[in-house]
């Protein structure tokens, strides 16, 4: 099943409250409720469809909520209840659908939102709560496993999961993203997997629902520490402060700060730049990288880490 690109704020986060839950269900009459156009964008985009009728209802009147049973009404054909004032009493069918999430659709949202390669078929790890969804891209040279994991504060899924990955020696090292904010103290993965959860990998867009990949990557890239117990890369805020591998290099200049700028974000998105475009895009009167960086004492520094063929242009770690 293809999964739809956008989803609002509002509606992705309902859909983390409803995976933490151990049936991932909702009735018709909840989804009715203070925010019905919830419902209504996860029925239009088929991630939640119904599975079941509910035979029972809840009632609220002077003395509190309480559950009444439902039995088939022939005259009506539909299930109803008897109350003292109205008789028999047949509740709206839409109301009685009991809807779950497809958490195939959900899985392949989060392939495509986060570019996954290898991610053809998910390998379930634990029966409908953890999977392997395929490789995040690091780095040029680098991928990663992406798996997925709900309801890791539940003992039996986490110990279920830390058994898992205990039998994939050979694919560790990678990021487990979860719908579990805080998971117990001394429950650490197996396998050196650097654990997010997804409340903590989204953007900051209050309209519509993504994660930030950057966030995720920095797992690797922003605290992959060398032997001086440093960021291997890292540009502070204004684009002045270069870090690379313990190295810092004070950048002066608007021309050479818009340079290594592009440089380090095509490096967090694993991507290779033109030399000819990063020039332009710093307004560079110079023909090569180099003749830009000409009298810096920073270039020896970054030549070191810069890599260029056939007129592209990346940093190397």
């Amino acid at each position: 099943m293809t999964a739809t690109r956008v989803l609002s704020r509002k509606t992705g986060e309902f859909l983390l409250a409803l995976l933490e839950q151990p049936r991932p269900a909702i009735a018709g009459t909840a989804l009715e409720g203070p925010h019905p156009d919830i419902g209504t964008e996860l029925k239009a985009n088929s991630s939640l469809p119904p599975v079941s009728a509910s035979h029972s209802i809840q009632i609220a009147d002077d003395n509190g909520i309480s559950t009444l049973c439902l039995s088939w009404a022939p005259d009506v054909e539909r299930y109803a209840y008897f109350d003292a004032a109205d008789g028999g009493v047949a509740p709206d069918p839409e109301e009685l659908k009991v809807y779950r999430l497809d958490t195939g659709w959900w899985l392949a949202w989060l392939t495509v939102e986060l570019a996954l390669e290898n991610a053809g078929k998910p390998t379930e790890l634990i029966s409908d709560h953890a999977w392997d969804l395929g490789d995040i891209r690091i780095s040029l040279k680098r991928k990663a496993p992406l798996l997925f994991a709900r309801r890791l504060y539940a003992d039996d899924v986490r110990f279920a999961l830390m058994a898992a990955l205990g039998r994939r020696t050979g694919r560790s090292g990678g990021v487990l993203l979860t719908t579990t904010r805080h998971a117990p103290e001394g429950s650490d993965v197996p396998g050196a997997h650097r654990r997010m959860s997804v409340v903590e990998s989204l953007t900051s867009d209050a309209t519509d629902f993504h994660l930030d990949v950057a966030l995720i990557k920095g797992l690797f890239l922003g605290r992959n520490a060398d032997t001086m117990g440093t960021p291997a890369l890292d540009l502070s805020p204004d684009g002045v402060t270069l870090t690379i591998h313990g190295d810092i290099l004070q950048i002066r200049g608007a021309v050479q700060q818009s340079i290594v700028r592009q440089l380090v974000e095509a490096f967090r998105n694993g991507k290779r730049l033109r030399a000819a475009n990063v020039l332009e895009n710093a307004k560079s009167s110079a023909d090569t990288l180099a003749k830009a960086f000409k009298g810096s004492p920073n270039w020896p520094t970054l030549h070191r880490h810069l890599r260029q063929e056939q007129g592209f242009c990346w940093f190397e770690l």
